[in-house]
């Protein structure tokens, strides 16, 4: 019954996705399918503010793992999907007669995404990840008269399951080595047994698991997915994909790390005890693999990838798609440092990031509806048209490159200082170009905005540009991106319960 407990949020959620499917079969009221669907949402997200102030506790034999850290992505997750929800309740690209289906497999999806935030056992995180991948297949053809859709969601499987597979593996093969799939019972036996005892083939079992999290994330080189999918796929679908798998993604993959192969660096506990603060704690990944230059490596060649390819795109969906790898890689910046301090980072940026995006995409997905396409020729002369829009769009660009006084400029910077904090110059001085070679492709998308002269024409009449609540919805998108990067307090106390999970209270 304990375990249940515990349960009861994503079970609420899957109760009102198969409700949401079903009802839609009789009543194609769309208000009522997007409040069920909140209703559903905001029920999952009280009982999880409920559960604050609760000491961790495991469920279902050690499957799974409720903490700060789980309940923090776990919220998160809700949020995103919420989200979600409103940027499609107005979309022309979700159809009408398969709304019920479209809510029905979001709930589904949120539920798929708090599991792999909080599993403790790798077939568990398994199977929360394939529940997401199946789920975000058919998103992403959910157009299927777009023959650009079904390519997309073709692309995503043929990735999706080749990741799996070799997930899987490497799955068995650290089975095979430690006779351990609990990610603490991974920790007790690298405590106890000596690096030097370790065969080689813990470490290639280890890259296998981490180049399946990877596609989840969109790390290089496992990212290419990415951009034919994001492009193919309904744009809010596109601005769920951004954020909400991969922030679980990196849920997953930062708890597989720190609590499986972490130990702490002799001191940094005694030091914790004296009362430094917890974000100065610093950890080693276990073995004899150089796990710093692995993840800088895959950190850095992450950020290239997606920067470098964003230039010459002048579609705004497969530009943010690029940018999204790119972010990815910035947010491995925080696990490379093995610092509590990084961790924090990561937390924050998540957080960030989200507003930002989504943002971004919710404005693209409009432009779509109104002009016609998400081509660069068609934000063109938006200042003159659109005032609201360009500007939120302009504060969302300028956020994602990193500019003060918004909240992306602060995420970046928790980041830079937790690498520079670990004496990694070179790796901060790579983050910082790439910082730099992103600035030109948001800033192609400010100038067509606010200096180019319009190039097509705009529809007469009504549209959805004049929804007053879009408007009010982006607004709300907009504080937090200019509040996060002025007042970072509020949201810092939410991370730092968070991330108690590094430091063993």
């Amino acid at each position: 019954m304990r375990s249940l407990f515990y349960v009861s949020p994503p079970l609420l959620l899957s109760f009102f996705s198969v409700f949401v499917l079903i009802a839609g079969l009789w009543i194609r009221n769309h208000a009522f399918l997007v409040g069920t669907s909140l209703l559903g949402l905001g029920g999952t997200a009280g009982l999880y503010l409920s559960m604050i102030g609760k000491p961790a506790q495991d469920a279902f034999a050690g499957m799974l793992i409720f903490d700060h850290f789980g309940l923090f992505f776990s919220v998160f997750s809700v949020l995103v999907i919420a989200l979600g929800v409103i940027v499609s309740a107005r979309s022309r690209e979700i159809k009408e007669d398969r709304r019920s289906e479209y809510y029905s497999i979001l709930l589904a999806l949120c539920t798929g995404l708090i599991f792999m935030g909080i599993s403790n056992h790798l077939l568990m995180a398994y199977l929360a990840v394939e529940t997401v991948s199946i789920l975000s297949y058919t998103l992403a053809g959910f157009n299927r008269e777009r023959n650009v859709s079904v390519e997309a969601s073709m692309k995503y499987v043929v990735y999706g399951s080749m990741a799996s597979a070799i997930m899987v593996y490497g799955i068995s093969l650290l089975f095979g080595v430690t006779g351990e799939l609990e990610m603490t019972g991974l920790r007790e036996f690298f405590a106890k047994t000596p690096a030097d005892q370790l065969p080689h083939l813990t470490w290639i079992a280890v890259l296998l698991i981490f180049a399946g999290m990877g596609y989840k994330i969109s790390a290089a080189p496992m990212h290419m997915w990415t951009p034919d999918v994001y492009e193919g796929a309904p744009t809010p679908v596109s601005a769920m994909f951004s954020v909400a798998p991969k922030a679980a993604g990196f849920a997953l993959l930062v708890r597989f790390l720190v609590t499986a192969f972490t130990q702490p660096i002799e001191g940094s506990m005694e030091a914790l005890a004296t009362g430094i603060p917890v974000s100065q704690a610093s950890f080693n990944l276990v073995g004899n693999f150089n796990w710093p230059l692995f993840l800088m490596a895959s950190s850095g060649l992450t950020m290239f990838m997606g920067n470098l390819a964003a230039l010459s795109q002048v579609s705004i969906k497969r530009i943010l798609a690029y940018s999204s790898i790119a972010h990815a890689g910035y947010m491995l910046m925080g696990i490379s440092t093995q610092s509590t301090a990084g961790i924090y980072a990561i937390l924050f940026y998540v957080m960030v990031y989200c507003f930002m995006n989504i943002g971004a995409f919710w404005i693209a997905s409009k432009v779509d509806d109104v002009m016609g396409g998400d081509h660069l020729k068609h934000f063109r002369g938006l200042v003159s048209r659109k005032p609201f829009y360009a500007i939120s769009m302009a504060v969302f660009l300028f956020s994602l490159v990193g500019i003060p006084p918004f909240a992306g400029f602060m995420g970046k910077l928790y980041l830079f200082r937790a690498v520079i904090g670990r004496e990694m110059y070179f790796f901060g001085l790579i983050a910082a170009i790439n910082s730099v070679i992103s600035l030109y492709y948001y800033m192609k998308i400010v100038k067509a905005m606010f200096f180019d002269a319009p190039e097509v024409e705009m529809p007469a009449g009504k549209t959805a540009f004049d929804s007053r609540l879009t408007m009010t919805f982006i607004a709300l998108l907009v504080i937090p991106n200019i509040m996060f990067g002025l007042f970072t307090d509020p949201l810092m106390a939410l991370i730092s319960e968070a991330a108690r999970i590094f430091t063993g209270s």
